[in-house]
């Protein structure tokens, strides 16, 4: 088997290594990345991002039209499946309570979860790298920003969603259109670029479309590259690119 050789200890980097291996050698699986926001909906607890950033998602718990999308985002983090990925806060980041708490929550084995920010911090320089490198490799497949310059990047997309503010409320038909499109089509990689939509896509895909395929919440680690104005430390040069978080 291809991929780069790291044991079995559980740390920041063997991590990304893991799911690079998996990429590389066509191992299917789905990776929900799941942040402060996403844990706030599954709290019940109002938000609005959608001002702030690229405009990003809204909450409102007293607002009945969230009321769907936001119990299919609980579905999707307690979802439980062979090669479904959960990331989750790390301890380093928010505190061993919340850590806990998120563990917990998401009712995973221990070997289906992962760091949240799996991607960035002293990671993302690899990431970078090695996983973009793969991706030139692939049938690549996109849910990203309507601001987003897809062209801008070094891998080529076969096919892209365009999706705009409050995503998860307003473009969720992309999901059925997703799935009556490549239902029975196979060893393609899906990148999602989308707040709590991207989570509910990773859990819906592979659970009602096709297992035969890769979902990844890739977040904002592209931003840059296609053009978004960065909203992240770790794509500002900020010291975070040096911090290896901890489980």
């Amino acid at each position: 088997m291809d991929g780069i050789l790291f044991n079995q200890e559980k740390t920041f980097k063997n991590d990304l290594i893991f799911f690079l291996n998996k990429i590389k050698n066509n191992e299917y699986f789905s990776l929900s990345r799941w942040g402060d926001g996403e844990l706030m909906i599954i709290e019940k607890e109002f938000i609005d991002l959608t001002n702030i950033k690229n405009g990003e998602f809204k909450f409102d718990p007293n607002d009945e039209k969230y009321n769907n999308v936001s119990e299919n985002l609980i579905k999707s983090f307690k979802y439980v499946d062979d090669n479904y990925y959960v990331g989750i806060a790390c301890r380093c980041c928010v505190g061993d309570e919340k850590h806990n708490y998120m563990k917990n929550l998401s009712n995973q084995p221990e070997k289906n979860l992962t760091w949240a920010n799996i991607f960035v911090n002293s990671n993302y320089n690899f990431f970078i790298e090695n996983y973009l490198k793969e991706f030139t490799k692939k049938d690549i497949i996109m849910v990203v920003n309507n601001k987003c310059d897809i062209y801008n990047l070094p891998f080529k997309v076969e096919d892209v969603y365009y999706i705009g503010v409050d995503a998860w409320l307003n473009d969720y038909n992309i999901i059925n259109k997703i799935k009556k499109k490549y239902k029975n089509k196979s060893n393609k990689i899906f990148l999602f670029a989308a707040g709590p939509l991207a989570n509910i896509m990773c859990y819906e895909l592979w659970n009602d479309m096709n297992k035969n395929n890769i979902y990844i919440d890739i977040g904002s680690t592209l931003d840059v590259i296609m053009g978004m104005k960065p909203t992240r430390g770790y794509l500002k040069g900020a010291n975070t690119l040096k911090k290896e978080c901890i489980w």
